[in-house]
Order: structure tokens, then C-alpha cells, then sequence
């Protein structure tokens, strides 16, 4: 299908031939470092990553890539990778236990106690150039812990921690294995939400945070909302069918994962103009996935945390907006930006 390997890495991340070497070389689509560490050599057809230490073949290259259509399936996860991510989030969480920690302060203030902390495994990655990465150099190579994602190279070539001064949430599987993480900063500097990048455990096409793969939901309705904490208010609430989409929009992947699954999705986005438009993408992929979707409006909150927190019977008021959630169509035609988009949406109905 593809004549050299060089035109297959091509589709994910540029390359630039080298006359002096006779190779291709880039940013490396695994460890996503900085500097040109990758290398595509034409004449031997193989790869090479001197950050992370991946390499191989086409076929190789494409497994990692794309692990569900190239044979890297769920039951053949890397055990290393898993472990490396399991000792992270013990460090994290570890990090965020300690007294008087900055962050739990900031969780206690969105309602979650430790408890909570304990229930989720919270955790918090320090404000250090390579405090994770010291500690677990010590029982992992280098090119096993690039290859995770949890670290990056500075332009000097020098390993640093992904994640820095930030709440963390740990992201599962369905066998409940961390797979990945994401981050959230104390204050309002940017960004605001950092997501582990993607890696053969993790991509956030297919993932969804939270997704309740164990709970017996066949005919039920799945909550989808967008944030961690809106996924934590309403888990603790008693909302045990939901989920939050990973800081990107709905995908085809997630309406698959969804519909295997449920018959309905509540969709529970924010009420700003950003959440309006999400729900918007998100219906169309929902229908074409066969689900029944309807729409929850929070307003005057923000979002289902803001509400269930602030509202003195937040937990009732959320299931009256439950009941009186807008069928899909209904929540179209009240947002049409143009009469022409409410004619085209009202014409479907009669159809």
C-alpha cells in the first residue's frame, strides 16, 4: 500500500530527508518530543526513535498507531506500560495525601473530601522539572518511561515530567487499569486541562473518563457530560451511569462504545456557548450511532457540579432537569442559528 516507510510515517508526523544520512527524520509520533529524535530509514524499511527507543517495520509502526485495526488489541495491553502508570498514580496520589497539600485545599473548596480523594484516586504531579522522572529512572530505562508519555524531551534533550503542578485525574479501562491521566491547574492559567498524550494503552478517541464498562446499564440512560469534576458531582450523587468525554469532542469511537451499551445519552454539556456547540457535534454522532439523545439545561448554572453544588436540593433539582430534559430536535431548533437551519431541522421531524 505504501511504497516506502517514510511516506507511511508521512500521515502522522512530518519528516525531512537528510542527503548526508540518507534518512528521514521528525518529532517522534510516540513520545512527541521536541527535538527530531525519529528516524525512517527508506533502504532497511524500518524506524527508529532515539528518545523512547521504538522502532520496527511498517507493520510495527502501524500497531502502535493504530493498535485496534493492526492486531494490539484490549487483552494484549503492554503489562509494562500499565505498571509504569500504576506506580505513577501512586506517586500522585502519595503527593496529594500529604498534609496541608495546596490541592486538597482546592478539592475541599468543589466539594470533594478525602474521601473522594481515596474514591477516584485524585492524585497531584509537583511543580519540579523531573520529579516523577528521577524516582522511576531508578527502576525503569529511559526508553521505557519516553515510551509511556508521562515525560518529554527539552530542547536541550534533557527528560522532564509531562505533567507538573497539577490535580490529577487517573483515567481507566474497562478492567479498571490506569491507562493514562488528566491534569488540572490550581488556578486560571492555561491550559486549564492537560490529557495524557495518546500511546498504545491510550487514545482519546476511544476513551471516555469514568465510563462505567462494569455496571448493568442495558436499557438505561448514559449521563455524558464534559469536565472530571462534573463526572465526580454526579457519580457521588448517585448518577453511577455517566461518563465525560476527555477534553475533545464526542467521536464516532465514543458514539460505538456508548450505543453497545445504552439506548439513550442525557447529554449534560455546559450551558455557555462552547457546551451548546458541543451538544450540537454531539447529537449528530449519537443518532447516526442509533441513540436516543436528549439535552439537560442547567441554567442559570453552569454545568451539572455548579448546580448540584449551589442549588440548596441540587441532587433533586438535577433529576427534575432529568425529566425535562429537551428531546434532541427540540434543543436544535432552539439554538438554529438561521431560519434556514430551523426550517432544515423541523422538515427532518416531518420526514
Amino acid at each position: 500500500m505504501y511504497e516506502t516507510i517514510s511516506e507511511l510515517v508521512a500521515r502522522y508526523t512530518k519528516v525531512t530527508w537528510d542527503p548526508v544520512s540518507g534518512k528521514h527524520f521528525g518529532s517522534c509520533p510516540f513520545c512527541h518530543g521536541r527535538t527530531d529524535t525519529f528516524m525512517a530509514d527508506d533502504r532497511k524499511g524500518i524506524f527508529f526513535c532515539y528518545a523512547c527507543g521504538a522502532s520496527g517495520d511498517k507493520k510495527d509502526f502501524l500497531a502502535r498507531m493504530e493498535p485496534q485495526k493492526h492486531g494490539m488489541m484490549t487483552g494484549q495491553k503492554n503489562p509494562l506500560l500499565l505498571q509504569i502508570y500504576e506506580e505513577a498514580a501512586y506517586f500522585y496520589y502519595t503527593e496529594l495525601t500529604k498534609t496541608d497539600h495546596p490541592g486538597r485545599q482546592y478539592l475541599a473548596d468543589r466539594g470533594i473530601s478525602m474521601d473522594g480523594i481515596r474514591e477516584y484516586g485524585l492524585g497531584f504531579a509537583p511543580d519540579g522539572f523531573s520529579v516523577l522522572y528521577s524516582r522511576m529512572i531508578r527502576r525503569y530505562r529511559h526508553g521505557e518511561l519516553m515510551a509511556s508519555g508521562l515525560f518529554k524531551l527539552s530542547a536541550r534533550g534533557y527528560p522532564y515530567d509531562f505533567f507538573r503542578n497539577r490535580i490529577m485525574f487517573p483515567i481507566m479501562d474497562e478492567n479498571g487499569d490506569v491507562i493514562a491521566f488528566g491534569g488540572r491547574v490550581l488556578d486560571d492559567s492555561k491550559p486549564k486541562y492537560l490529557n495524557s498524550t495518546e500511546t498504545e494503552l491510550f487514545s482519546k478517541r476511544r476513551n471516555l473518563y469514568g465510563f462505567p464498562y462494569t455496571q448493568d446499564t442495558r436499557g438505561q440512560a448514559l449521563i455524558l457530560c464534559e469536565g472530571y469534576l462534573d463526572y465526580i458531582t454526579l457519580h457521588r450523587a448517585g448518577f453511577y451511569n455517566s461518563a465525560a468525554v476527555l477534553g475533545t469532542a464526542l467521536t464516532q469511537e465514543h458514539a460505538r462504545l456508548i450505543a453497545a451499551r445504552y439506548k439513550e445519552v442525557l447529554l449534560a454539556m455546559d450551558s455557555d456557548e462552547a457546551g451548546i456547540h458541543a451538544a450540537k457535534k454531539s447529537i449528530e454522532l449519537l443518532r447516526k450511532a442509533g441513540l436516543l439523545v436528549k439535552v439537560l439545561d442547567f441554567s442559570p448554572y453552569k454545568d451539572p457540579d455548579e448546580l448540584i453544588r449551589e442549588e440548596p436540593l441540587g441532587i433533586e433539582e438535577f433529576r427534575k432537569r432529568i425529566e425535562h430534559a429537551l428531546p434532541a430536535h427540540m434543543f436544535l431548533a432552539r439554538h438554529a442559528k438561521e431560519t434556514g437551519e430551523l426550517i432544515d431541522i423541523l422538515m427532518q421531524q416531518v420526514v
